[in-house]
C-alpha cells in the first residue's frame, strides 16, 4: 500500500515536470516537494496553522497542480469555518471533480504522514514562497526576452513592462507581521523626543509660506498630499513655490513631473518668482536694465539648486515610479511633485477613468511610502462646485475619484471668495488655502495672497483660522 501511495507522489512530480517544459533550456524551475507536502500536511493535521501563513501564501505559490487544488480547498473550507480533515477535504475536492487529479484519498492521507512537525509550518511556507518568487522572476525574464524580439514593442515600452514584471515578482516576498508594543515604543519615544527638541520649528518639508506652515506643520515622509483647485486659481504656482523654496533656498533635492507645462515654462515661473520679475515681461522680452541685473543674480542661485524637472507628456504611473526611483538613487530626492493627476495614465486597461485614477493615486501613495518622501499631487476639482451657491470646495469635489480622498494624507483646496475674478491678470488676489483633510494634524483655512505678476504666493496674515 505504501509503495502504491509513493507512486502517486512520483506521478504528481512527473505530470508537473511535463507542464514546465517551456522553461529556458528545459530546466525544471525551483520547487521543494518535501516542503509543499509538509505544509499541506500541517494544514490538515492542525487547522490553526493555516492562520499563520494565510496572509502571504497563495495556492498558486505551490509548484504542483495537485497541491494548488488541495490548498485552494483548504483555504476555502477554513474561510467558511469548516473543519479541514481528510474526509471533509476529499468531499470538497470531489464535489468539484478534482479528486482523481490529486491522487484521491490515499494521497491526502499520505500528506498527513509526511509532516515531521506542525511547529515548522512557517518555515515550510517560506521555502514554498521563495521557490514561487524565483519561478515568477524566471517567467518575467522569459517574457522580457520574448518582448525584446517583438518589432511592435518600443524600447520605452520594454523598459516599462520590464520594471513592472520584476516589481510584481518581487512583491511576493514583501510581507509584514505583528510587532509587540515593547519593540515599537523605543522608536516612537525617540521621535517624540526629537519633536520636543525641535519644537517651534517646521519638521519635514516646509512650504516657505509662514501661516501655511503653521497650519500644516510641514509635509512628512511617506505622505501623499493633494493640492486641488479649479483652473486659474494658482495650484501649479503654489506647487512650484514649494519646490523652489526647498530646492533653491533649503538646497533639498526636489523632483517635478510636469505633465502639462514644458520644463522651460516652469523655469520661467521659477525665475519670475525668485527674481521678482513680472511674468509678462519674461514672456514679451521687454526687460529693463534692473530686470536683467535681477535675472543675472538669481540665475547663479538657480544653477546650483537641486531641482529636477521631467516634462514628458502622458506618463503612466509605472513610468513615474521608475523615474522617481532612479532620481532617488541619483539625487537623494526629498520631495516629489506631480502636476497634474488628471493628465497621468495608469498604463493598464481599466473599465473606467474613475478606476484608473484610483490606481494612479494608490501607486503614488505606495511610491511615497517606498521612497519615504512626501509626494504632492496637483489635481483638478470637478465642475460641481460651480453649480453650488457657496463655492467653498469639499472633498466630494475631487475630480474623477473618491480614491483621491481615501489615499491622501493631506488635502489642500485653493479657492477665492465670492466676487473675486480669478481670470484677471497681473493682480494680487486674496486666496484661501483650505486644509480639508489632515490625517495627522489640524484642518482649517489659511489666508494667502496670490501675486499673479510673479506667480507667487505669500502669507496674508500670520495666523491660521480654525
Amino acid at each position: 500500500m505504501a509503495e502504491q501511495e509513493e507512486n502517486v507522489v512520483n506521478a504528481s512530480r512527473a505530470r508537473n515536470q511535463e507542464v514546465d517544459v517551456s522553461a529556458p533550456g528545459s530546466v525544471v524551475p525551483p520547487y521543494d516537494m518535501g516542503a509543499e507536502q509538509s505544509l499541506l500536511g500541517s494544514f490538515i493535521v492542525s487547522n490553526i496553522t493555516v492562520d499563520e501563513v494565510m496572509d502571504y501564501l497563495k495556492p498558486d505559490d505551490f509548484y504542483f497542480d495537485e497541491h494548488v487544488i488541495i490548498c485552494e480547498s483548504i483555504f476555502r473550507l477554513h474561510a467558511s469555518n469548516h473543519p479541514v480533515d481528510v474526509v471533509v477535504l476529499s468531499n470538497d475536492i470531489k464535489s468539484r471533480g478534482n479528486l482523481d487529479r490529486i491522487g484521491g484519498v490515499p494521497y491526502l492521507a499520505r500528506l498527513t504522514e509526511l509532516v515531521p512537525t506542525t511547529r515548522n509550518v512557517k518555515y515550510y511556507a517560506e521555502i514554498v514562497k521563495e521557490a514561487s518568487v524565483k519561478r515568477g522572476i524566471i517567467r518575467a525574464g522569459r517574457d522580457i526576452y520574448e518582448m525584446g524580439f517583438s518589432p511592435t514593442v518600443t524600447a520605452m515600452e520594454l523598459i516599462d513592462r520590464t520594471e513592472k514584471l520584476v516589481y510584481d515578482a518581487s512583491q511576493g516576498m514583501v510581507r509584514g507581521d505583528f510587532q509587540p508594543l515593547e519593540r515599537i515604543l523605543p522608536t516612537t519615544l525617540q521621535v517624540l523626543e526629537d519633536r520636543y527638541d525641535s519644537r517651534g520649528s517646521i519638521r519635514g518639508i516646509a512650504t516657505g509660506i509662514k501661516n501655511l506652515d503653521l497650519q500644516i506643520g510641514g509635509f512628512q515622509p511617506q505622505e501623499l498630499v493633494v493640492l486641488a483647485a479649479r483652473p486659474s486659481v494658482g495650484k501649479t504656482s503654489l506647487a512650484l513655490n514649494i519646490a523652489a523654496y526647498n530646492a533653491v533656498r533649503q538646497k533639498k533635492p526636489v523632483g517635478i513631473f510636469s505633465l502639462e507645462m514644458s520644463r522651460e515654462q516652469l523655469t520661467e515661473r521659477v525665475i519670475s518668482s525668485e527674481a521678482m520679475i513680472e511674468a509678462d515681461k519674461l514672456r514679451s522680452g521687454y526687460l529693463s536694465q534692473e530686470d536683467w541685473q535681477a535675472l543675472t543674480q538669481v540665475s547663479n542661485k538657480l544653477s546650483d539648486a537641486p531641482l529636477y524637472i521631467d516634462d514628458t507628456a502622458g506618463l503612466t504611473a509605472l513610468e513615474i515610479r521608475a523615474k522617481a526611483k532612479r532620481l532617488a538613487v541619483m539625487a537623494k530626492v526629498q520631495l516629489l511633485i506631480v502636476d497634474y493627476l488628471q493628465l497621468a495614465a495608469s498604463g493598464e486597461k481599466v473599465e473606467s477613468r474613475v478606476l484608473e485614477v484610483a490606481q494612479i493615486t494608490r501607486s503614488l501613495k505606495n511610491l511615497a511610502r517606498e521612497l519615504s518622501v512626501p509626494v504632492i499631487v496637483v489635481s483638478q476639482l470637478s465642475r460641481d462646485i460651480e453649480k453650488r451657491d457657496r463655492k467653498k470646495p469639499q472633498l466630494s469635489d475631487l475630480r474623477e475619484s473618491g480614491a483621491i480622498e481615501q489615499d491622501a494624507d493631506i488635502v489642500i483646496f485653493l479657492y477665492t471668495d465670492e466676487g473675486v475674478d480669478t481670470a484677471e491678470v497681473n493682480v494680487r488676489t486674496p486666496t484661501n488655502a483650505l486644509v480639508a483633510k489632515h490625517r495627522n494634524g489640524r484642518q482649517g483655512n489659511v489666508k494667502l495672497m496670490f501675486d499673479k505678476r510673479y506667480t507667487r504666493f505669500e502669507s496674508l496674515d500670520t495666523t491660521a483660522e480654525d
